[in-house]
């Protein structure tokens, strides 16, 4: 009857331990929200290099005016070859007067097929979204768009 009890408790344990990260001092999320202001974050990703004009090969499909800055559709296709040896590796979506200024970060492969993301972004005010896509070779095109926000998601 022992190792029936310990059996259980181990398990019990167990259970406890992954619904409950702050106890057992793990996280299960993937990124913690940073607060940060745009002009270091976009520093940080460009390290020194500069970005291309990224409006040729990027359509970002973003409302001018959304009904709720809570949820702001960005979708973002990028018209760039996804072959083994020249291929987007990264997108990254910005904003420019939030809290939390980065939205999303989203790695790819060639296994991809196309570079493309969709989410959805909060914004507090009118502000600029700015799509960054770095390729495997390490050159990197930026395209933004200005969204005007009537009422804001973030608090």
């Amino acid at each position: 009857m022992e190792r029936r009890s310990f059996m259980k408790g181990t398990f019990a344990l167990a259970t406890i331990g992954l619904l409950n990260p702050v106890l057992f001092h793990h996280a299960l999320a993937a990124e913690e929200a940073i607060e940060m202001p745009y002009k270091d974050l976009i520093e940080e990703y460009l390290s020194g290099k500069k970005a291309t004009d990224g409006s040729s090969i990027m359509t970002l499909n973003v409302p001018e005016e959304p009904e709720n800055g809570a949820v702001v559709p960005v979708e973002v296709t990028i018209n760039y070859p996804m072959n083994t040896d020249n291929y987007i590796s990264n997108i990254t979506v910005l904003t420019t007067k939030n809290k939390v200024n980065k939205a999303i970060s989203f790695d790819l492969t060639p296994e991809n097929g196309m570079a493309y993301l969709y989410v959805n972004v909060k914004m507090g005010q009118t502000q600029e979204v700015v799509v960054l896509a770095k390729t495997n070779k390490g050159q990197i095109y930026k395209a933004s768009k200005s969204v005007r926000v009537a009422l804001g998601g973030c608090g």
